[in-house]
């Protein structure tokens, strides 16, 4: 007896994003926040579904742009094997403040999944819909995948982001036999 191929949504996942909050400003959008990586080689999920609310800090606010990056590692090899080596921290796949030396680098090495251009009112709260994090990579998840943000919502390298209400969380995809 024939069955149905059906979409398979998994619980979503919270990411850690303790140095997101208070995140600074950057105008040549070279530093910004980079999440702990996510593991898919274990259970091999045909797509990831990443959103997030993100809210503006209080002060110094002008308008200004929000960008969300993905980016994986090369082969099977993890990102503590230090491949990509993106960032001049060399924290690739590890929760915190990450820069890059150059813009090139970060054109060369990421995959763009969402942009906004905020307003200067203060404490704002945007949202980024469910986004394709497969499509991002041509349709494909790389084996570990982390994202990378970073903003110019403030005059200075002041904090941009206030020092809490931002949130990002994922839903892992793949399909199922019924």
């Amino acid at each position: 007896m024939a069955g149905d191929i059906l979409l398979n949504y998994i619980a979503a996942t919270s990411m850690t994003v303790t140095n997101l909050h208070g995140l600074a400003s950057s105008q040549t959008w070279v530093g910004g926040w980079t999440s702990g990586g996510v593991d898919n080689g274990t259970n091999e999920y045909e797509d990831y579904l990443i959103s997030g609310e993100f809210t503006s800090h209080a002060s110094n606010r002008q308008v200004g742009n929000l960008y969300v990056y993905a980016y994986g590692n090369y082969g099977d090899t993890a990102f503590s094997a230090g491949t990509p080596d993106l960032f001049s921290t060399d924290t690739e796949g590890t929760e915190g403040a990450a820069t890059f030396t150059a813009v090139e680098q970060r054109n060369a090495g990421l995959r763009l999944l969402w942009s906004m251009t905020a307003t200067a009112t203060a404490s704002q709260v945007y949202v980024m819909p469910p986004t394709s994090l497969a499509q991002a990579f041509g349709g494909w998840v790389p084996d570990q995948w982390a994202l990378w943000i970073t903003h110019n919502l403030t005059t200075t390298t002041t904090a941009g982001l206030h020092t809490s209400g931002s949130k990002i969380s994922y839903v892992p995809v793949h399909h199922r036999y019924t």
